[in-house]
């Protein structure tokens, strides 16, 4: 039987990022996916200016208010980027709602990168990210969103060591009681890698700096992990194939000579995923 999704994120009308990265990963995983588009944006945010944006929580909420009466139920709950406290209501109330007794979920604490926060965000917003955290099967912080995470708002280096990154990445697992990956790792010597934590074990799975970093790319991790979870395969196994398939993407992105803005290339993962016979 096939299981189900429901993803929770925004979404933009133009470049990857988001919802129109999420979705075509986790239908090409064979997953039945639902989603609620948090906000509506008119392009993804780096790169471009002049952003249309349109918080769309009240919508969903009548959204949802219509599945209660359908009795839905979903295997999985996926959620990214959370503008305000309105919207971290709205993933609480999916909590209660609609999950089944054992389902998987896997919150990506989306809120800066290379030791800052994204514009506009402040300390609310990281506790608001903590709190969701807690109540999470899987995490998946990038670096910057891991010390965020921790409280050390003012430890970011180019480059820390394999020791501190498993201490950072077990102590979130413990303070969270959830399994944690912590992505884009800049380790000593130029190595980067995604360390995952399942509150036993700390696996690093290191891979080529490619010195490229295109929008999209947290989202495709993510949802590639999402897939292999829910695909049966176990939680080191699906991060390291979750972590092969958008190197791959990346590279293949980087041939395209594709503009940075655009986004990582989705196409280049749903093929890879294809190959593997989902």
């Amino acid at each position: 039987m096939k299981k189900s999704v429901l993803a929770i994120h925004d979404l933009s009308c133009h470049a990857a990022s988001s919802l129109s990265v999420v979705l075509p990963l986790l239908l090409a995983a064979g997953l039945d996916t639902s989603f609620l588009p948090s906000a509506l944006l008119s392009s993804q945010s780096d790169g471009f200016d002049n952003l249309f944006v349109r918080d769309l929580s009240r919508e969903c909420d009548e959204i949802m208010e219509r599945w209660k009466s359908y009795s839905l139920h979903f295997d999985c709950l996926y959620t990214g980027y959370l503008a305000s406290e309105s919207q971290l209501e709205l993933v609480l109330r999916a909590r209660s709602s609609f999950l089944s007794p054992s389902a998987l979920i896997v919150t990506d604490p989306v809120m800066g990168d290379e030791g800052k926060l994204y514009q506009n965000l402040g300390s609310s917003h990281i506790a608001m990210m903590k709190s969701l955290c807690r109540g999470s099967s899987v995490i998946t912080p990038n670096y910057t969103e891991a010390l965020l995470l921790a409280g050390r708002s003012d430890g970011y280096t180019a480059e820390t060591t394999l020791h501190e990154a498993e201490e950072l990445a077990t102590r979130l697992s413990s303070e969270c009681t959830s399994s944690v990956i912590i992505t884009s790792i800049p380790l000593s010597g130029g190595i980067y890698a995604n360390l995952a934590c399942d509150g036993t074990q700390v696996r690093a799975f290191t891979y080529e700096d490619l010195h490229a970093s295109y929008p999209g790319c947290g989202d495709m991790f993510a949802s590639l992990l999402v897939a292999f979870l829910l695909n049966d395969e176990s939680f080191f196994v699906s991060v390291h194939k979750a972590g092969e398939i958008a190197s791959y993407a990346i590279r293949e992105t980087l041939k395209e000579k594709k503009e940075r803005r655009e986004g990582v290339s989705v196409s280049h993962a749903v093929r890879r995923m294809l190959e593997m016979k989902f």
